[in-house]
């Protein structure tokens, strides 16, 4: 008979025996219900953050450098617009540049230049890295024109919908992940603990990896990285992989040594 529910697992998973041995031993299914339920509660608080974080961005940083970008009109392929050219955007301080915009042929590449956008009389060039542009063309393009306040308008249902958008994605996403890392986890179990059921052992890896999932929403949520986070967390879940199948094991033997006949 189950002693536990699923909400007491994100607390007691850093701890109980008793957890651990009730989970695999008591009761059905694989968890899979409590992991999504969890990953949406921990993504919840990520993202009102990142969509705060967003907001102000966007609020106060973004419209001084979307004022600069001026009229640009694309029409069978070919740019034009209603400034000066080559026409720079800028950071605030006026010391760096984001953005070139030369229809004339004078510059035909970023390098040499600390922008990150280059767009030419028909093509567009992104840096994507330090080594690495991409190229692409506008011929397809026949009739487009972009404006600041276009722009900024798109930036503000960007704004809307960020966090409408983001959510089910990051959810499903991050459940897809820790679901292939409970059956890894289940198979490798096996290497620990033979004769228990693979699903038992999957439900344990669920409660095993809690630990690492609430630890990883509280640095993200504090802006700390942890260096090869990836590893760590590995190894920690193996350690409560390991510490429940010892749980489960004295669990076993304290349930055999009480089926024992007293003399």
């Amino acid at each position: 008979m189950r002693k536990f529910s699923i909400i007491h697992i994100p607390p007691l998973s850093f701890f109980s025996k008793k957890l651990y041995s009730d989970v695999a031993l008591n009761w059905r299914g694989i968890n899979f219900l409590y992991l999504l339920l969890l990953l949406a509660v921990c993504w919840t608080f990520i993202l009102i953050k990142m969509n705060n974080s967003i907001t102000k961005f966007i609020d106060n940083e973004v419209p001084p450098f979307v004022k600069q970008v001026p009229k640009i009109t694309i029409v069978n392929g070919e740019v034009s617009i209603d400034k000066p050219q080559p026409y720079y955007i800028k950071t605030l301080d006026g010391n760096n540049i984001l953005a070139i915009i030369d229809t004339t042929g004078t510059t035909t590449s970023l390098e040499n230049t600390d922008a990150y956008i280059l767009l030419t009389k028909n093509t567009i060039i992104v840096r994507q890295s330090d080594v690495d542009t991409r190229k692409y063309s506008l011929s397809q393009v026949k009739d487009f024109t972009l404006t600041s306040e276009r722009l900024m308008g798109w930036i503000c249902v960007f704004k809307k919908v960020f966090i409408i958008v983001m959510y089910p994605m990051m959810v499903i996403g991050s459940f897809v992940y820790r679901l292939i890392q409970a059956l890894v986890y289940g198979a490798i179990g096996i290497l620990f603990a033979i004769k228990l059921a693979y699903d038992a052992l999957i439900r344990l890896s669920v409660v095993a990896v809690t630990p690492c999932i609430i630890i990883n929403t509280v640095l993200m949520f504090a802006d700390v990285q942890l260096p090869v986070r990836a590893l760590i967390y590995f190894l920690l879940t193996m350690i409560y992989l390991f510490f429940g199948i010892k749980a489960i094991a004295e669990e076993i033997t304290r349930q055999q040594n009480q089926s024992l006949p007293t003399i």
